[in-house]
């Protein structure tokens, strides 16, 4: 006779998705995902030209607020160069081209983004990395899932705006915008 399973969790892979300690409506990041089919790897680089930045280059560290970006595209994306490093005394600053996305809980980074803020070629990054985004603030950077549309983009999220307190200043006319403190 089999002995019946004592098991609790669920065979399905929702078990897998969310846990008893997540809040109502949470989303888990790496299940998070957005339609983004107009921004890639190589508009990154050509965005950068235009913010006059070398993206993924050497950066200053840290930087102030307001910091200015450009609003890209038919789709209307905000787009911003910030200055970031990993937390830890001997890590370098690099400039990081991010698309800013106010839906979006989290903020994710590219494999390649990932990779120059450690400093080593094809490195597995599978967790999520602290990271010092263009001041001493340390936040939480998942790794952009490469099974949804914005696995080559860097996505800054509302944990950062709110985390640091910053609203945008946006600038229709001149197709720009300001992070500024409030």
């Amino acid at each position: 006779m089999e002995k019946p399973s004592t098991s609790t969790s669920s065979p399905t892979s929702e078990s897998s998705t969310y846990s008893i300690h997540d809040p109502p409506g949470y989303i888990k990041p790496s299940l998070q995902d957005m339609l983004l089919t107009d921004v890639n790897a190589d508009e990154l680089l050509t965005i950068a030209k235009i913010l006059r930045v070398d993206y993924l280059g050497p950066a200053a560290f840290p930087c102030s607020f307001p910091q200015s970006g450009l609003i890209h595209g038919n789709n209307k994306r905000l787009m911003v160069s910030l200055s970031c490093r990993r937390e830890g005394k001997n890590s370098k600053a690099i400039n990081i081209i991010f698309l800013i996305d106010t839906g979006s809980p989290n903020t994710f980074l590219s494999d390649k983004a990932m990779e120059a803020l450690v400093g080593k070629a094809d490195c597995y990054m599978s967790g999520p990395m602290a990271v010092m985004i263009h001041t001493k603030k340390v936040i939480v950077c998942y790794l952009s899932p490469h099974d949804k549309h914005f696995s080559d983009v860097n996505v800054l999220g509302m944990d950062f705006l709110s985390d640091n307190m910053l609203s945008l200043f946006i600038n229709y006319g001149q197709k720009s915008f300001e992070l500024t403190m409030i």
